[in-house]
């Protein structure tokens, strides 16, 4: 951070992330990233739906990423 704006703005960014968390009428997908997630492919999965929201003009969903989900035995 270098100015009282990029601070500013990483506030407003995590005041947004809040409000996904508390909404109830957004749809979250949550793509698993740990190590065997993105060995089975997750990179690639969450740039499909990014590009499929993208196509059909979807706004109101979030794709995010988390770590391991700990289901590694379940990857292909």
């Amino acid at each position: 951070m270098k100015s009282l704006a990029d601070l500013n703005a990483l506030k407003q960014r995590a005041l947004d992330e809040l409000k996904l968390r508390e909404s109830k009428d957004s749809v979250r997908i949550v793509v698993g990233m740990g190590t065997c997630g993105i060995a089975a492919g997750a990179r690639e999965v969450v740039g499909a739906f990014l590009d499929e929201l993208a196509k059909r003009k979807i706004s109101d969903v979030a794709v995010t990423q988390t770590g391991c989900i700990g289901l590694c035995v379940k990857e292909p």
